[in-house]
């Protein structure tokens, strides 16, 4: 029996996407109030720091953008970033030189704006989707086996929580590493690396 798929990320997966698999984001974005960047070069390891940027970005494509992972480095290109400088997979990978602008949201595995130099601004923040949610919880009480693939650990902490009193014992939990979830509680957990070409479908 094919187990169903379903994906949580806050992007369409781009490619792979079977007709039985199923994509419901998780969190949803929504813009904050913020400064403009200073015309140098920035850092974005998420495309959504791009989209909720509420100034003209044509005065920006022509400074270096320090992204990861071919897929965020793909949309910066296709939004016209003249030089999009790709630095490995994880956020860790990048090291920059400065002075040089952070655009990002309200949860991230790096504080760049820690280091001599750079400026962080924050562009949007993020929640969890309600509806989406009780789609997934749905299908884990219908008792379907289910592979789920989460990339953030606020999904991850909700099916886990014991209000909710999920049976998560057929179900396969893909995670990133952020997510750190209770290996005991699910039927198997499987670590990926979202921007790499073993991640099962971003």
């Amino acid at each position: 029996m094919c187990s169903m798929k379903i994906f949580t990320q806050i992007n369409r997966p781009d490619r792979g996407l079977r007709d039985d698999d199923v994509w419901l984001p998780c969190l949803s974005t929504s813009t904050v109030e913020h400064v403009k960047a200073q015309k140098q070069p920035l850092i974005v390891t998420h495309i959504a720091a791009i989209d909720h940027y509420e100034f003209d970005l044509d005065e920006l494509f022509d400074q270096p953008v320090h992204c990861v992972g071919p897929v965020t480095r793909d949309r910066l290109r296709e939004r016209g970033f003249q030089t999009v400088q790709l630095h490995g997979f994880q956020a860790e990978d990048i090291k920059p030189n400065t002075p040089a602008t952070w655009l990002h949201g309200d949860r991230y595995t790096v504080d760049f704006s820690e280091r001599t130099g750079i400026t962080g601004i924050q562009t949007y923040e993020t929640r969890l989707r309600k509806e989406s949610l009780d789609r997934v919880v749905a299908v884990i009480n219908a008792g379907s086996p289910a592979e789920i693939h989460c990339y953030s650990k606020r999904v991850v902490d909700y099916l886990e929580d014991s209000e909710q009193a999920l049976d998560l014992s057929k179900v396969v939990l893909y995670h990133t590493e952020s997510c750190s979830p209770t290996a005991n509680r699910w039927r198997s957990v499987v670590e990926f690396y979202p921007n790499t070409a073993k991640a099962p479908l971003l």
